[in-house]
């Protein structure tokens, strides 16, 4: 019986379609991590996947979103989009805004309420992380942060400018 990598089965069954640098496979079981992540958040903070997906795009967006863009960047049609932002509203996780120029556009904000529950649920891991951190010098700790700012841009490429999904992408270099 063969042994099962670090990363578990879904790596075992990767490694066996393609060869990469041990440093790949690591940054590829965090990614699938982070899908996990998402999803216990969601539970914690007792939201839908998809609700919890959308208030982590208003809050990671570096441009204000309206609904069709969330809507958008969730790949579900407009109407599923303003059920969703109502519904996040009237729980109080998301605020829309008029556009003080264009009173016709509305952009989403996530309320001061939503992102101390989100920092609140995600500090411990935070603190981890922050101790983890601490196990590398300082000289490391800048390598490692060139590698995963490096990564973030490539992946930013592959799924587009916009960030959204189905957005067209490129294949990375």
């Amino acid at each position: 019986m063969s042994e099962i990598p670090q990363g578990g089965r879904a790596e075992a069954r990767e490694r066996a379609l393609v060869s990469a640098p041990e440093l790949s496979w690591a940054l590829r079981e965090v990614n699938r991590l982070s899908s996990e992540l998402d999803v216990e958040l969601a539970r914690r903070l007792h939201l839908r996947l998809m609700d919890n997906m959308a208030l982590g795009h208003v809050m990671a967006s570096d441009t204000e979103l309206g609904p069709a863009e969330l809507s958008a960047r969730l790949g579900i049609s407009t109407g599923s989009g303003t059920e969703l932002v109502d519904r996040l509203e009237r729980a109080g996780h998301l605020e829309r805004h008029r556009d003080t120029h264009d009173r016709r556009r509305v952009s989403l904000r996530a309320s001061s309420s939503a992102m101390q529950s989100v920092i609140g649920e995600l500090a411990p891991l935070l603190a981890s992380l922050d101790s983890l951190a601490g196990d590398f010098s300082p000289a490391e700790q800048e390598v490692i942060a060139r590698y995963l700012r490096a990564a973030a841009e490539r992946i930013r490429h592959f799924i587009g400018d916009s960030g959204a999904p189905g957005s067209p992408g490129s294949k990375c270099e």
